[in-house]
Formats: C-alpha cells, structure tokens, sequence
C-alpha cells in the first residue's frame, strides 16, 4: 500500500509544454458509506496485484484516478468541473482557461523545486499521477475532506490539505494564484514527504519553510517587534509541560483554538534550527521516527535531544517528548 500513498511521478513538462496521457474509465469498488465518491484504494490494489509490467501498473492507476475524478465531476456537477493533465498532475477544477495553466505549471515547477531541494528526502517513487481537487467553495471542501475525518470529531479550520489515505492527493479551494500558490507548495511537500515515517512536527515544519522559500512574496515585510512580543506572550501562556505532549503526538495539530497556529509557529521554527546544517538535516528527516518524536535520532544525529531543541524557541521548561503519555490512536503526521 506505500506505493499507494506518494503520487509522484516521471520528469515533469516544460512550462507551457502539457503532455496528455490517452485515459479510459477502469471499474472501481467505492466506499459506501462516503457523501462523494470515493473509491476502495485496497480493493485497488488488491486487483493490480497480478499485474506485473510496471508500465501496465502505472496505466492502471492513471486510468484509476481519472475514474475517480470523473465520478467526481459528475457528482460535483460536470457541467462546472472538469479534468485537466499535466506529465505528472491530474486536476479537478473549475478554474477558467488562464488561471487553469498557472496553476498547472507552478504544480509543475513546484514539483522539480521541491525534489531538489529535498534531494534524497523528498521520494519520486509510485504509480499514478498526482491527484489535485480545487473545490469552488469552503462547504464542497468540508463536505468531502470529512470522508477522511472520525464522525464528531472536532479540527482545525483549514482551506487545503494534504490526504494520506488511500491514494494520497491534496485539496483545496479556489482562489487568486496569490492565495493558491502557497497552499499548493505547502500540500505538494507533505505529498513528496509522504513515504517517510516523520512525526508530525517535522512534516509540519518542513512543509511551512519549503513554502516560504517557493512563495517568498507571501511573507508579510510588515511584521515587526509588537507583533514578535506578542507572538512571545502567547507562545508562554500556551506551551505547557501538558501542551507539548500534544504538539510531540501530532494532535495539536488538530486543534480547532489558535493552539493549532502555534504548533505550526514552534514546528517552523525548530525545523529551521536543524536545517541551518544541512547534512544533518536531511539525515534526521531520513532517520525520524513518528513513534517518539524523533528524539532517538535527535540525539545521535543532531547531538542534542528534542527538549533541548524546545528550549532554544521556548526557553526553560520540561518540554521533552513522553509517549507514554500520549493518547493511544494518534496519527501523528496524517495531515
């Protein structure tokens, strides 16, 4: 199934350049119990498990994916929607013809971008394209992302994300390319991650300073040093010995308050400590364990342990990991 979960794919087109793939629809198993279609990704595989030429595999999944997509558009209404294909993207959308190519080739660019700047981290590895849903609004979003969320549980506000299960794809919601682009960074990075067993922080942060370097223009100039105290004053009412657990678990993450906000702050932060050293970075994100954290690798990668790592962003305080405290179930990283 890991195959499955990382849908990265062959030497993407030139800008301009968008190359079709001849596609048909494949019969699917799908999940009864989903308000959109969803298909049965292990009745999927279960099926392509006889088929031995990679070539014949990686069609599979294509044409997989464009029956999904289809089923999709006309559930969505196909009158609105259609499917769009790039050398490695397969896409949704609404969007009109020019912001459509835009956004292609930035999904394009974006792709090589990310490959070498996490060269041997960032896998190329699986079948199938990359698969992008761009819902027109905030309401299809939800009504679908909730598929993939247990039945009365409470998350954080979101407008895109990156979705490991099953065949693993992003969704977002349209918008201006300014708004779009590092959305489209952020998720692409969690997807180019997504074979690797990091914990959730790691993830978080890595795809939180890809983003930045991809969208530079996106960082706001105007912040200065009343929002850093206030930024400070909140980060010290927040973290606790009991709050920390939650970010080390992955479940902060999840939080509908501004905890969620601050986890993504402290994860950023730490992850661009350990990446001032390049090597060792990309060493630890190879070695990080989601089980604990990544303290074990921590301290034989880094030199220092995770708490120590806390302490250079949040001063003084008992902040190293516990697992044994953290809730069973946690996924941490499934985001």
């Amino acid at each position: 199934m890991k195959k499955l979960l990382s849908r990265i794919l062959r030497p993407a087109a030139q800008p301009g350049a968008m190359p079709t793939r001849s596609m048909s629809l494949v019969e699917l198993a799908w999940r009864s119990e989903a308000t959109m279609p969803i298909a049965d990704w292990r009745d999927a595989w279960e099926r392509v498990d006889a088929i031995h030429e990679e070539a014949a595999v990686e069609q599979f999944f294509w044409n997989a994916a464009f029956t999904w997509l289809d089923a999709l558009r006309g559930h969505l209404g196909n009158t609105r929607y259609r499917i769009d294909q790039t050398a490695s993207f397969l896409v949704l959308s609404s969007l009109e013809n020019r912001k459509l190519q835009l956004a292609l080739e930035f999904c394009e660019r974006s792709r090589r971008r990310i490959l070498r700047m996490l060269a041997d981290v960032a896998q190329d590895k699986g079948y199938g394209p990359h698969v992008v849903l761009i819902f027109d609004s905030i309401d299809e979003y939800y009504d679908y992302v909730s598929n993939y969320h247990a039945k009365g549980g409470t998350y954080s506000m979101s407008s895109g994300m990156f979705i490991q299960r099953g065949y693993g794809h992003f969704v977002f919601v349209a918008s201006d390319m300014y708004a779009m682009e590092p959305i489209i960074a952020h998720e692409l990075t969690h997807c180019l991650l997504a074979s690797l067993p990091i914990p959730a922080w790691l993830n978080e942060g890595t795809a939180v300073n890809v983003e930045k370097q991809l969208v530079p223009e996106n960082l706001d100039p105007r912040r200065g040093i009343f929002e850093h105290r206030e930024a400070r004053k909140k980060r010290s009412m927040f973290w606790t010995e009991e709050t920390i657990q939650e970010y080390w678990s992955g479940k902060s993450f999840r939080r509908p308050d501004e905890g969620c906000s601050l986890s993504y702050e402290l994860a950023e932060q730490m992850t661009r400590l350990i990446a001032r050293n390049n090597g060792e970075y990309r060493a630890y994100m190879n070695s990080a364990q989601r089980d604990d954290a990544g303290a074990a690798a921590a301290t034989e990668l880094l030199g220092y342990t995770l708490e120590e790592l806390a302490t250079a962003v949040l001063g003084p305080g008992r902040w190293a990991p516990a697992p044994e405290k953290w809730h069973a179930g946690t996924e941490a990283g499934q985001f």
